[in-house]
């Protein structure tokens, strides 16, 4: 007879909170093509989002530093 044992988790009791409208971005159309693995690279400095448009290829680099409102 087996029994089936659930891991504890040591992140249980940590809830996240939502980034304010003043540091967020808004309106990026994110690619949904499959082929597209890699959606977004993230270092210290810059987020990179492969975004949907006419011709494929197209990306976007934004600065973490700076938030831009549209």
């Amino acid at each position: 007879m087996s029994r089936r044992v659930v891991r504890q988790s040591k992140f249980r009791h940590v809830f996240g909170q939502a980034a304010k409208a003043d540091q967020a971005y808004e309106d990026i159309r994110v690619s949904k093509v499959t082929w597209d693995s890699s959606f977004c690279a993230v270092n210290p400095k810059f987020l990179a989002i492969i975004v949907e448009a006419g011709g494929g290829g197209a990306f976007i680099v934004l600065p973490l530093a700076k938030v831009v409102t549209m």
